[in-house]
């Protein structure tokens, strides 16, 4: 028998279990007749969601060293909501007779107390973080355009303001729960408002520290690297700069301490919290209720801490924008980077004999190209050997060249009074 699927379990485990639970879910809801458009809307939910964490599955399996190990719990929470609802539609469904033609009692389903939508939002909360997760790395890989990078932006912020709101539901349902906990004696009535009036002022802390952080990553101003500025005519605006940022990473730092500190105290105040709710609820179903949420609690935390982490990420890419530009008739023109920042070239024309290069290349490619293309040029549009051919005053192909640049041969109806030159003085570009 296989191990039960857990937190410990591998990333590959975890993907494959969270697939194969919504997929599961997705074939009992369809196999149902009658189809109200709160079912509809969770069965195309479904479906973007195994879209999601297939796309999801194959890239770990592509890319070994990109770190994923983030999305693990909501992996497992993912999985395990998937089966648990199924569970629910089948209870529901011996209730209503077993009949799959003609059950309607969708309206009674619920789940952590909610019905089929707020289910439906919370499924669509894992597949944006999982999303969000998959487009980061392509970010950090460089494979994204311009325009990709503002719609994920626009994701970022959408999945944030869902999971905002779903991480308030679930903590109105916490403290529902440790209210009626409380109701059980006095002592423990005192007990959990004390533990609750922390927690609220824990994560008051804690927003503060991401708004603040948020902020500094905005302002931080861009410092060119030492090698660049070395040679610098403004090098003092330079070590301006770059005094000013080390003090805001040094600002940024003390935050990500502060923080990190609020996430040990408030975890320690939710564990006692949560073992004296189940103290004073000892009914197996609050229980079990109980660490749903308690679980559901952790993971849009995570979520949201992801989106977060993800948006700063964004702060830091560069843009480099070509457009509206016209070349000549004959140039050689870049539209590259070589720090692998983004590309956006748009509305970009060229000479009948221009050649353009762009995306991503290296600094020495750039100047290998430059070079071959250079010497392509240069080659004399004869079928003699420029060591064999005079320019008419004794001056070879290759020696003319190098004096006055790349010339053409001319025909017979062009030639100068002295026929002997093959070439013109003309000078290529």
């Amino acid at each position: 028998m296989a191990d039960p699927i857990s937190l410990s379990s591998g990333l590959v485990a975890l993907v494959t279990f969270a697939l194969k639970s919504s997929t599961l879910l997705y074939n009992t809801v369809q196999s149902y007749r009658s189809h109200p458009k709160n079912v509809r809307d969770l069965r195309e939910e479904l479906e973007a969601l195994a879209g999601v964490l297939q796309a999801l599955s194959e890239t770990v399996e592509r890319n070994n060293d990109t770190d994923f190990a983030a999305l693990k719990l909501p992996l497992l929470r993912c999985g395990n909501a998937c089966r648990e609802f199924d569970d629910v539609i089948a209870k529901c469904s011996l209730r209503s007779g077993g009949s799959k033609t003609s059950f309607r009692d969708w309206a009674k389903l619920k789940y952590m107390g909610d019905g089929i939508d707020e289910f439906r939002r919370m499924l669509a909360g894992y597949k944006s973080t999982i999303s969000i997760a998959l487009a980061d790395a392509n970010l950090r890989q460089s494979s994204v355009t311009a325009e990709g990078l503002e719609a994920y932006k626009v994701m970022i912020q959408d999945a944030t303001a869902d999971l905002q709101d779903h991480l308030k539901g679930i903590d109105e349902k916490l403290e529902s729960t440790f209210l009626r906990a409380a109701d059980e004696s006095d002592e423990d009535r005192i007990q959990i408002r004390q533990m609750q009036e922390e927690r609220s002022s824990t994560q008051q802390g804690l927003a503060i520290c991401a708004q603040l952080s948020t902020y500094i990553s905005r302002v931080q101003p861009f410092v060119a690297d030492d090698q660049h500025s070395a040679d610098s005519p403004t090098r003092s605006h330079v070590v301006a700069e770059r005094i000013t940022r080390e003090g805001l990473v040094e600002c940024q730092d003390t935050l990500n301490n502060t923080a990190n500190r609020l996430e040990k105290h408030l975890k320690s105040i939710m564990d006692r919290l949560m073992a004296k709710a189940k103290t004073a609820l000892p009914s197996s179903q609050d229980t079990a209720e109980l660490k749903r949420l308690e679980e559901e609690w952790e993971t849009a935390r995570l979520c949201l801490d992801l989106c977060s982490k993800a948006n700063e990420n964004t702060t830091r890419v560069t843009i480099n924008v070509f457009e509206d530009v016209k070349g000549a008739e004959e140039v050689l023109q870049f539209f590259a980077s070589t720090t692998g920042r983004i590309v956006h070239a748009k509305k970009i024309s060229l000479g009948a004999r221009g050649v353009q290069f762009g995306g991503q290349l290296s600094d020495a490619s750039i100047q290998q190209i430059s070079r071959d293309f250079s010497r392509a040029e240069h080659v004399a549009p004869t079928d003699t050997t420029p060591e064999n051919v005079s320019s008419g005053d004794g001056v070879g192909v290759s020696t003319f060249r190098n004096r006055y640049g790349l010339g053409f041969k001319l025909g017979l109806h062009e030639a100068q009074p002295d026929a002997s030159s093959p070439t013109a003085g003309q000078q290529g570009h």
